[in-house]
């Protein structure tokens, strides 16, 4: 190829390399997110327990156990939705719609108490946490880019 004046040697290493930190890439996102996903699990569990009381409740067909929201959130595992990678953090607990958007309390006569407010506590830590992921992430690729 030298006689042509070109030398494709370079590019072809250069793809080669390419190809190769593709690969690898995937594997690195993958890490990225779940780590990202248990970091963000932390952040939420710390901010329920520093907002959600534990509270137990015993009733004839009823047993609660104190602090079943807290351990109830979880990570979730990795998965694809429309070409992208996502990660969840959730609540198994039966009753976290209810912790987190608010709920009218009835008593047992059927009469109604005044609305209780949400705690939001997943919405809360999400924002708080966005700003951290957004410097990793942008860490993470710089990485990536060194790499190659």
């Amino acid at each position: 190829m030298a006689r042509d004046g070109i030398d494709l040697s370079e590019l072809d290493e250069f793809t080669d390399r390419l190809i190769q930190s593709s690969k690898e890439a995937g594997k690195t996102q993958k890490k990225f997110l779940r780590d990202q996903g248990t970091r963000l699990r932390r952040k939420t569990a710390q901010r329920a327990r520093a907002e959600v009381p534990k509270v137990r409740v015993e009733r004839p067909r009823y047993v609660r156990e104190a602090g079943q929201y807290h351990k109830s959130i979880k990570r979730g595992k990795l998965h694809a939705k429309n070409g992208a990678l996502r990660i969840r953090v959730y609540s198994g607990d039966p009753i976290a719609h209810l912790i987190e958007d608010g709920w009218t309390p009835k008593a047992r006569d059927g009469s109604r108490g005044d609305a209780q407010d949400g705690k939001s506590v997943f919405e809360d830590a999400f924002e708080a946490f966005t700003p951290g992921y957004e410097k990793d992430a942008e860490e993470m690729i710089d990485e990536m880019i060194r790499k190659i």
